[in-house]
């Protein structure tokens, strides 16, 4: 909730144990957070607009709040304060948090490895929307990923080809559905992406195979490996000689 222009975020929200460790106590009021190795520690009390960082005095903008019997906490000043990267988006009303190892995968995705930012951008939070809901088939046995070649913020989830969903990776880490087919449905939603080049990695983890390699701009594939299901630790591997362009 918003209190005099400041966002205010439940302390239960802050769930990230990697990160920091939090308490209230409800006799005296006091909300109490420590990063996990205790480097920095903040208490603030209800209703006041001053905390306590390691033992010093520091004035904030809004105070502990108690709504409903939950407790809302300044997010700006707690993220910031324990380390962690905050950026408000005014035209979506949005609030990105990244802790300090979420923001480590950030540069990652962004700029690093090609195939660590592959894996890091199947695992983010996707978005769909206003596409309709997809049609549930039976008997999944496999699923599969493609990526223009050189790429990882564009990618396609395949869905043992019940239902096909392309996303984008933005500028906040967060991937955007652009398209969607639903082959149980028979309907098509968005605006399906044309790739140059791409690399396909399929898992068909029922009968433990594994299977990567290339297609071109005429929808021909060449397999490149071969691995059992159980070999493979991630999503995706690495494709020999492929170079990052998207960085």
């Amino acid at each position: 909730m918003m209190v005099k222009g400041n966002a205010m975020i439940k302390v239960r929200a802050l769930t990230d144990q990697a990160w920091i460790v939090f308490a209230y106590d409800p006799k005296t009021r006091v909300v109490m957070f420590h990063t996990k190795d205790k480097k920095i520690m903040v208490k603030l009390k209800e209703g006041e607009k001053k905390a306590n960082v390691n033992g010093k005095s520091v004035s904030i903008d809004a105070g502990v709040v108690n709504k409903n019997g939950l407790t809302y906490v300044p997010l700006r000043f707690i993220s910031e304060t324990l380390g962690a990267y905050v950026k408000y988006n005014a035209k979506d009303n949005r609030v990105i948090v990244r802790t300090p190892t979420a923001q480590q995968e950030y540069e990652t995705l962004m700029h690093g490895d090609l195939t660590e930012a592959r894996e890091i951008a199947l695992k983010l939070p996707k978005f769909s929307g206003d596409a309709p809901m997809l049609k549930g088939g039976e008997g999944y046995h496999h699923y599969g990923f493609t990526f223009p070649e050189g790429e990882a913020l564009r990618f396609i989830i395949d869905n043992a080809g019940y239902d096909y969903g392309y996303y984008e990776v933005n500028e906040e880490g967060l991937a955007i559905k652009k398209w969607q087919y639903d082959d149980v449905a028979k309907r098509e939603w968005g605006v399906k992406p044309k790739f140059k080049s791409s690399v396909y990695f399929l898992n068909q983890w029922v009968s433990g195979l594994y299977t990567f390699g290339k297609t071109d701009a005429q929808g021909n594939s060449q397999e490149l490996g071969k691995l059992r299901s159980e070999e493979v630790d991630g999503r995706v591997v690495p494709i020999e000689g492929e170079k990052r362009t998207d960085d």
